[in-house]
């Protein structure tokens, strides 16, 4: 199967044209995945020459993994890639094409960032800690490069935001405002629809709105994060708005010591009213439940799009991946209650769920 992949030596990503069949973008992406391969992001300058290269003799069009299916939010690729390079040039073809990318090295890289990122650290007042840095909210008005100046003035630089439990953490925990615009770090002032962070950190995550990023028409853009969800989109750079500055935290305390929160117990997150602990033990549902009550609390509750945010800042940099919350059927099939004794007013299911 070597024959069909042609190999960038620079980069060591394969790439595959499908050029002797007509599908329907579904179509193309399961040939694709068919062959543990996706539909083609473009996420470096580099990358686009070098596809433009191996489709100038093609006359016609070939489909890539961008799209807009997810109605909540904007462009994104098929494949999860970060959406930070846009080739909005009117005239252009849209290629089909099946990157084939060797994972191991990005999954020991992020091991490493989880085990350094959970060690508690202090911050400075008006600075909130998260995840090995410290952030804060600044209101008062100013264009991007003042925003920046201002927090490099801090010891810091613009956020840059580098996974979802990090989004929602600045959603939920930060004093956030769903009338809120405000300021992040990543532009594309070097490079025409290129995105960059400014604290010079890669692009390995964005959340835009729906219709975002969008063709400026030769003008620089600047990211800002806004409405309920705190999604992103692009805005100039010269409007005055809030901003959110983020920095290394001004002392590392001793790993074995724990941050507390007021009005909780050791190793509990406070939020709102409430009190937080992810348990890391593997247990039944049943299990989990009697646990959480020999501690005089219940299993979670989740009431808002906001308490949903910070349950997500609590367990995405965790290396357990499913968490039971208070939800279930138990008492009558078909009827979802929390074990609370509340019946639930918000709830968030995956896609297919809860099913018959």
């Amino acid at each position: 199967t070597e024959k069909f992949w042609t190999e960038d030596v620079s980069t060591g990503i394969h790439y595959q044209i499908n050029s002797e069949s007509a599908l329907t973008w579904h179509q193309a992406r399961k040939s694709c995945q068919q062959q543990n391969a996706e539909l083609l992001s473009i996420t470096e300058i580099h990358e686009q020459a070098y596809i433009g290269e191996l489709t100038k003799k093609f006359s016609f069009a070939f489909w890539i993994g961008l799209n807009t299916l997810n109605f909540n939010s904007g462009w994104q690729w098929a494949g999860g890639s970060p959406f930070r390079y846009l080739n909005w040039a009117p005239g252009k073809n849209c290629i089909y094409l099946c990157p084939l990318f060797s994972s191991y090295k990005i999954a020991l890289k992020n091991c490493t960032l989880i085990l350094e990122e959970l060690r508690p650290i202090k911050c400075t007042d008006g600075w909130w800690p998260y995840a090995g840095h410290c952030y804060s909210i600044r209101r008062e008005r100013k264009i991007w490069k003042d925003a920046l100046t201002s927090c490099k003035k801090q010891d810091g630089d613009l956020a840059s935001v580098h996974n979802i439990a990090e989004h929602s953490f600045l959603v939920s925990q930060l004093g956030y405002k769903p009338t809120e615009e405000l300021w992040l770090g990543l532009n594309d002032l070097k490079a025409h629809f290129y995105f960059e962070w400014s604290d010079g950190t890669p692009v390995t995550f964005t959340k835009w709105q729906r219709r975002h990023p969008t063709y400026t028409n030769g003008l620089e853009n600047c990211v800002v994060m806004k409405g309920q969800d705190g999604y992103w989109a692009i805005d100039v750079c010269d409007k005055q708005l809030g901003y959110i500055c983020k920095k290394k935290p001004s002392s590392q305390t001793s790993e074995k010591k724990t941050i507390e929160d007021p009005g909780c117990h050791k190793g509990w997150k406070k939020y709102g009213f409430h009190c937080y602990l992810v348990g890391s033990a593997l247990l039944t549902f049943s299990e989990a439940n009697k646990t959480c009550e020999r501690s005089k609390a219940y299993l979670a509750t989740v009431e808002s799009r906001n308490e949903q945010a910070f349950l997500i800042s609590l367990t995405g940099l965790r290396s357990e991946k499913y968490f039971w919350i208070g939800l279930s059927n138990t008492k009558e099939q078909g009827s979802f209650r929390w074990t609370s004794g509340e019946t639930p007013l918000f709830t968030h299911w995956n896609t297919a769920m809860p099913g018959k």
